[in-house]
């Protein structure tokens, strides 16, 4: 369980990340919300993906 932690927070930084420097260039502001639950959202299923099929996989 502390992988999936750990793997879920590298990928919200690297998302939220690329989404701020997607929302500077492409808009003139910094939308912060925008790219927070956007990046959650989908670091959050990638670490949910994961772990499910980790588990899967042990229990065949």
């Amino acid at each position: 369980m502390k992988k999936v932690a750990i793997k879920f927070l590298l990928y919200f930084l690297v998302f939220f990340g690329g989404n701020l420097i997607i929302n500077i260039l492409f808009k003139s502001q910094a939308d912060f919300l925008t790219a927070f639950s956007t990046a959650f959202g989908v670091a959050f299923g990638i670490a949910a993906i994961e772990f499910y099929t980790r588990k899967k996989s042990k229990a065949v």
